[in-house]
């Protein structure tokens, strides 16, 4: 997660995933938005928590997720 890079001791709080039904996803890719809630040190270590994060992946014909 490119929202974590430089911060130590990263933890998920809370994470929810559910079926993208935007206009852009379309055709027969199916696709999931990710939201996270994380915590972790910065780099001057102070602890910071409730962070968002989104994340979003499509499924391709195998069956198998890949982040996009």
């Amino acid at each position: 997660m490119t929202e974590t890079a430089g911060y130590t001791q990263v933890r998920i709080q809370a994470a929810i995933a559910r079926r993208d039904t935007s206009l852009e996803a379309t055709g027969s890719q199916v696709r999931a938005v990710v939201r996270l809630v994380w915590a972790g040190g910065d780099p001057a270590g102070t602890h910071l928590d409730g962070r968002p994060a989104i994340l979003l992946y499509t499924q391709d014909g195998n069956g198998s997720w890949k982040r996009t």
